[in-house]
Parts: C-alpha cells; structure tokens; sequence
C-alpha cells in the first residue's frame, strides 16, 4: 500500500470479508472453480476496494499484527503468521524487503523493528 511518501509492504494481508468473497466468486464466476491461487483473488479484491480509503485507526497488537481501520468500518490486518517467509511486513519509502529499507519492521511474531527518528529520511 502507497501512503503518501510510505509504503506499507506485508507478505499476508487479512479481511474477515474474503471467506464471503470467494464464496460468491465461487458460486456467480466460472473462471475462479479452475484458478490456481484462488485465495489471491479475494484478496486482490479487498486490497482494491481500500485504495485510497482514509485510515481512521491503526493498532498492534501483542504479536505486532498490525491492524488498519477505515473510514468505511472496514479493517484489514497485515498478520505475522506467513509461513517459510524471513519477514511479516514493513513500512519504508522504497517499496522493497526490510532488508532493503525500513523504517519499522516485523520480522518475526512478535519481534519490531524501529529505526531511530535522526535516522528517518526527511519527508514532506
């Protein structure tokens, strides 16, 4: 997710609205009973409708999932469960891995990573 200037960059994003999506894309659109990553479709949905949605919350919690609140009541919540994976998510102004750059980081279940505020690029 761009957010002015940062990006906002998960390996898993949750919405409680993709069980009911690919429900409905399974029952109303024949392509999805032949698709690979059906999960990725739900997904891809939900990601598109909170493009440039104003965030209203934003809360972690103990194992640093990371929750965003919406101006439509709806949440999506960037997990730090993904298996066989090196990082959960990250906030930086590339775009990349946290290996790369980042700002603040989840590497692991309940491990954060913050840089110090001298150390953040200048920003408008």
């Amino acid at each position: 997710m761009y957010l002015g200037g940062y990006y906002l960059v998960a390996q898993e994003v949750v919405s409680e609205d993709e069980i009911q999506l690919n429900q409905w894309y399974q029952a109303n659109y024949p392509p999805f009973a032949d698709c690979v990553d059906k999960e990725f479709i739900s997904k891809t949905t939900v990601m598109t409708a909170h493009r440039q949605r104003l965030i209203t919350e934003v809360a972690l919690d103990d194992a640093y999932n990371l929750t965003l609140s919406f101006d439509n009541n709806s949440k999506l919540t960037l997990s730090t469960d993904a298996d066989i994976v090196d990082w959960q998510w990250t906030l930086n102004t590339s775009g990349n891995d946290p290996y790369m750059d980042c700002l603040v980081g989840c590497f692991w279940k309940g491990e954060i990573v913050i840089h110090e505020a001298d150390a953040l690029p200048e920003h408008e």
